[in-house]
């Protein structure tokens, strides 16, 4: 008995210096997921000084720690990266973008947050408005409803897009590859599936793809604090801005492509 307890005694003592080292290495993580919130916070009250401040600072913050590749890989910190990138200069120029800004930014909080997170992330939160969208746009088809199906479609890329970041981050890339390529075929045939009917399985098929993430993310671990107030309040005005402008520009290519002249 007390040889066993001996044996307890130093399997404790060498497995306690490793929780806590991992404590700390999920702290220094959890410091730009800190950051990247409030950013957010700022850019939705249109304050974007200090927005602008706090993206420096996690620049800062973040230079130091990608030297550390064991807090994440060096796939994710160019995802961080790259989000990052396309996010400042919209913060340090926001006139007139202002919807652009929003989008950007909570693109790059949920993907630091993907990075970050012990539980399930906060992009999985996002599962109903983009699930009611690829509802939308089947009965929509089923209707052949052609602007509602252009609008719904709309809606649908443009959460798939502020998602795909952090996708990157936590699904893997043969399965997001796959579910890219059934993005990218819808929108590309959309006139076709609308048209002819024939296509719908198409639609189906994305819908179960992008349920299949969701659930599989969804049911890992625990869930973080709720995004509900990100998407109370962008939501609405990031779907609506974006399927307009979505809109007008596919009605724009699409008149630009009938007045060339044929060869």
């Amino acid at each position: 008995m007390n040889k066993l307890r001996r044996l307890f005694i130093v399997f404790f003592l060498f497995m306690l210096p490793i929780s806590t080292q991992a404590e700390m290495m999920n702290s220094r993580l959890l410091t730009l997921d800190t950051i990247a919130e409030q950013a957010l916070q700022f850019t939705q009250a249109g304050r974007y000084e200090q927005a602008h401040a706090l993206m420096r600072q996690f620049e800062k913050e973040y230079l130091v720690l990608q030297e550390d590749d064991r807090l994440a890989s060096p796939e994710e910190w160019f995802v961080i990266e790259s989000v990052f990138a396309e996010a400042l200069p919209l913060i340090e120029q926001p006139d007139g973008k202002e919807q652009q800004c929003l989008v950007a930014m909570t693109s790059f909080r949920l993907a630091v947050n993907a990075i970050s997170s012990t539980g399930t992330p906060l992009w999985t939160q996002m599962e109903e408005p983009v699930m009611s969208s690829l509802q939308a746009l089947k009965q929509s088809s089923a209707q052949l409803d052609t602007m509602q199906f252009h609008e719904t479609l709309n809606v649908f890329l443009s959460n798939y897009e502020m998602l795909k970041p952090s996708l990157q981050v936590d699904v893997a890339a043969t399965q997001l590859q796959l579910l890219d390529e059934r993005v990218r075929y819808v929108d590309y045939y959309r006139d076709d599936i609308l048209a002819t009917q024939s296509e719908t399985g198409e639609i189906e098929q994305l819908e179960k793809e992008v349920q299949a993430i969701f659930y599989e993310k969804g049911k890992e671990e625990v869930i973080q604090p709720s995004l509900g107030w990100v998407i109370s309040m962008t939501g609405g005005i990031i779907i609506t801005t974006l399927s307009y402008v979505g809109w007008r520009k596919y009605k724009g290519q699409k008149e630009e492509t009938r007045n060339k002249p044929n060869h």
